[in-house]
This record gives structure tokens, C-alpha cells and sequence, in this order.
């Protein structure tokens, strides 16, 4: 077993990855597997992933960190190395559930837009976020067109009982936000997830999305008319800013001043913070009739 660029650019192919992108984790890939530290513990999470063994990703992932100075690369590349050396293995297991491939396609492609996030954020190709993965190699999590969807429990008193299992729905940053797909992504939800005979389907949100401060923005904006379809429940402050990157495309450093106000959505954050309020998210249901 021996990944090489040559097989990072194949695994990498059926998406739409920058070549420069395919590059760097072509290079991170050799240099992590001419690593005999490396080596062992990449291709033992593979045969831990292929044999249905529980893994412990957060171990792995820090694994990769301490590989990253003696590989010549950032942390933030290593740390995918696991994750595309498992991508074949992951596609079987989504065959032989009987999943259908262009819901692995769909998945998987989050893989992509995460790397599209760390190298416009840090200018570094890898990921910032890469425990979030696992999910979609243990088949909890799933992209159905636009949007991605995994079981969950209720977080709130009412209007559905606390605990209530329901489907989480989670926006990924592929590109704007058009409504006729997000219907399209729901219909598909419903039927995956064994909701058809259902009289209605619930659905809900955590999200910057939900956060109050964007019903400010324009009616006809894709943010707003996605929120509209949820009943807000509550909302949660952030004191650690951990969103203002995606909405400001930068890491969050406390200078309020700095920030660009380049859009719609940053000009309402900008105004709100500098009129000390607090940003955060906000947590709404979509009872969706079948």
C-alpha cells in the first residue's frame, strides 16, 4: 500500500479541485509516506476504517500535526492526509449500503469546499475544521444536492418534545444560496431519511444564518429567504466570534475597525458590532409538509 501524487490526482479527480490544490496534498502525500511514523499510522487507519474498527479521528488528526515539521508542510494539509487516503474505502462502504453515488459524490465534495475555506482564509491549501469530516465516513452525515442532512435531537421545549429525533440540516459553502435547490435538497431529505409517510417532516437549524441580525438584510437575499422557512426558537451569543471568518472571509482578531464591509451581510455584523452588540447563531425549526 503507497499513496503518491499520481494517486492523490486520481482520488481527487471526479471534483473540482484547483491544480495547485491537487499539488500540495500530492506533495504532503509522499512526503507523509517516505515517514515511517507516518506511514504507520496512515495505513493503519485505513485498515482500522476498512476492518469497521472504531477510530478515534482526533487522535489521528494530531498525529498528523506532529508530522507536519518533519514533512515540510502546514498542519492544515497533513490533517487531510487520512481523510483521502480513506475516500476509496468510504465509497465502498456508501456502495454496499446501498447509497447511492452521487450522494457519495455529494458528500465528499465538502472535502472541496473546506479547502477552498482554509486557502482564501490562510492561504494555505488543507483544512481548519477537518474533525467535522468524519461524519460523512461513518455515514451519519449526508449531502443531498445542496444541502446536508444527519439525524439529531430537538434542542428546545417546544414546540416538539426535547430529545425529539429530527433532521439537522447544515449549509455548506458552496456558492450562493438558491431556494429552488435548498427545495430540491429537503424533497431529497425526506425520502432518505424514511420521512415520506410522514405528515411532516422536522428540520432544524443552528446557524449565523438564523441569527436574528440578518432578518435585516434584503427580503430577495438567499440568507433571509433560507431562514424564512424556520420558526426561530432562540438564540445563542458567541463570545469566541467562531463564525465572523465565514462572513468576513478572515480570521477574527478582535479589530472590529478592520473588518470589510463588502457586502450586504458584513455591513449589518460590521454595524452591530461596533454598537457592542453580540453576534451568534440562532437555533429554528422547519416543520416541512410531505
Amino acid at each position: 500500500m503507497f499513496y503518491d501524487s499520481k494517486a492523490v490526482t486520481r482520488l481527487l479527480s471526479r471534483w473540482d479541485y484547483s491544480p495547485k490544490a491537487v499539488e500540495a496534498y500530492g506533495r504532503a502525500m509522499e512526503a507523509a509516506w517516505k515517514n515511517a511514523d507516518a506511514r504507520k499510522l496512515l495505513a493503519g487507519t485505513i485498515e482500522a476504517y476498512e476492518s469497521g474498527a472504531e477510530i478515534d479521528i482526533k487522535n489521528v488528526l494530531k498525529g498528523m500535526d506532529t508530522f507536519a515539521p518533519e514533512c515540510g508542510e502546514s498542519p492544515y494539509t497533513m490533517r487531510m492526509l487520512p481523510y483521502l487516503c480513506l475516500l476509496e474505502p468510504a465509497e465502498a462502504r456508501y456502495r454496499a449500503s446501498g447509497i447511492a453515488e452521487t450522494v457519495y459524490n455529494d458528500s465528499f465534495a465538502d472535502l472541496l469546499w473546506k479547502t477552498r475555506e482554509c486557502h482564501r482564509i490562510y492561504g494555505i491549501w488543507g483544512s481548519f475544521v477537518t474533525p467535522w469530516f468524519y461524519r460523512f465516513f461513518e455515514l451519519k452525515c449526508f449531502a443531498l444536492g445542496r444541502l446536508q442532512f444527519e439525524f439529531a435531537s430537538f434542542k428546545a421545549d417546544a414546540p416538539l418534545e426535547y430529545g425529539t429525533r429530527v433532521i439537522n440540516v447544515h449549509i455548506p459553502s458552496s456558492g450562493p444560496i438558491n431556494m429552488d435547490e435548498c427545495d430540491s435538497s429537503y424533497a431529497k431529505a425526506v425520502d432518505f431519511f424514511g420521512f415520506k409517510a410522514e405528515n411532516s417532516v422536522p428540520f432544524v437549524c443552528d446557524s449565523w444564518m438564523l441569527h436574528p441580525f440578518c432578518s435585516e438584510l434584503n427580503p430577495d437575499s438567499g440568507i433571509r429567504r433560507f431562514a424564512a422557512c424556520y420558526d426561530l426558537l432562540y438564540s445563542i451569543d458567541d463570545p469566541g466570534y467562531s463564525d465572523m471568518w465565514i462572513i468576513f472571509g478572515k480570521p477574527w482578531d478582535g479589530s472590529i475597525s478592520d473588518l470589510p464591509e463588502n457586502t450586504a451581510l458584513q455591513r449589518v455584523f460590521k454595524r452591530h458590532l461596533l454598537a457592542g452588540d453580540s453576534v451568534g447563531r440562532g437555533y429554528g425549526l422547519y416543520l416541512r409538509k410531505v
